[in-house]
């Protein structure tokens, strides 16, 4: 998710604490826990410090180590640890464990979007993405601004928050079976013998897809139950030595390591080659902007390269000579 709607469940994780008696019997431990929710909601992205060293660094670790299983606990232990030496006549247990519960809500609801994330790591890289909610889902963002304009009329914030965030589980639980339920359509519409990936959109009944064969990737929307393939794209690599000697580059192998729905494209230059890899799920029209692109000149040298999002066709030439 994005970081608004991180810090929004984070408030609102604070006002469902409230069915906590020792919480709602202690303003200060009140106040200790939204510091502390709000901060955990946020807290595995914290590695967004990467990109100090680059858009490439960043995207190889981003939800990466920060996100699995072994770290929620030390999350939440370094972040309940802080906040109780402001707050020292407090009960830990209670701080940590709403604390606790930020944190595995961040990873849950993160794997529910189309990023994903590598929660199994140490155990298995693979990235773990349900595809069922947009990386800034609306539903989410409203229910809980209705739920604090509630708050603010005196409602009772854990009953409140309760029965939102039953609510919110229900929304999941449908927009995981609507997920399904559109592979099974899109397969019985195709008929194309692939791997089927949907990608939600913020529209509940409109969805992008891709479908993966060994020949060929198809890329296109579903609008009100209308199939429409926009690009069709042919996984044969053509100027294979060039593709081999552009995987070297670091930003490349980064870029890489981040997905599984990469595209190569070889296009030629005056002075020598481009060589880009475009993420098949982030469409924009015609445009695929989450890329890594690499630079050849005409003794097929590596002279510059760039990874990260390009929002503009004609601003990648633009990146390639920073």
């Amino acid at each position: 998710m994005d970081t608004s709607t991180h810090i929004t469940m984070g408030v609102g994780l604070a006002a469902l604490s409230y069915l906590d008696p020792a919480v709602s019997s202690n303003p200060e431990l009140a106040n200790a826990v939204l510091i502390g929710a709000v901060v955990g909601s946020n807290a595995p992205d914290f590695d967004f410090v990467y990109k100090l060293k680059g858009n490439s660094a960043y995207y190889r670790n981003h939800r990466g180590l920060s996100h699995t299983l072994p770290a929620l606990p030390l999350w939440a232990i370094a972040i309940s640890s802080i906040v109780w030496l402001f707050f020292i006549d407090i009960s830990f247990f209670h701080l940590f464990a709403w604390t606790m519960l930020s944190v595995i809500l961040h990873v849950l609801f993160d794997v529910f979007n189309v990023y994903g994330t590598q929660a199994a790591r140490p155990w298995n890289r693979k990235w773990l993405a349900l595809n069922c909610i947009p990386l800034f889902d609306p539903f989410i963002m409203i229910i809980h601004i209705a739920g604090f304009v509630l708050w603010l009329n005196g409602l009772n914030p854990g009953l409140t928050f309760l029965t939102i965030y039953i609510v919110l589980f229900i929304y999941l639980l449908e927009r995981y079976l609507s997920m399904k339920r559109t592979i099974k359509f899109l397969q019985s519409h195709c008929r194309i013998d692939g791997h089927y990936t949907v990608i939600p959109t913020k529209s509940w009944v409109n969805w992008d897809f891709i479908i993966k064969t060994n020949s060929k990737s198809y890329v296109g929307t579903i609008k009100n139950k209308v199939v429409s393939i926009k690009h069709t794209f042919h996984n044969e690599i053509t100027n294979h030595q060039l593709v081999q000697i552009a995987r070297q580059d670091k930003k490349v192998r980064d870029f890489l390591s981040s997905t599984n729905y990469a595209h190569v494209l070889v296009i030629n230059q005056p002075n020598g080659y481009e060589v880009r890899w475009f993420d098949l799920r982030f469409r924009s029209r015609n445009h695929y902007p989450f890329m890594a692109s690499v630079k050849l000149n005409q003794n097929l040298e590596i002279s510059t390269s760039y990874m990260g999002w390009v929002h503009q066709p004609n601003e990648v030439g633009k990146k390639l000579s920073i």
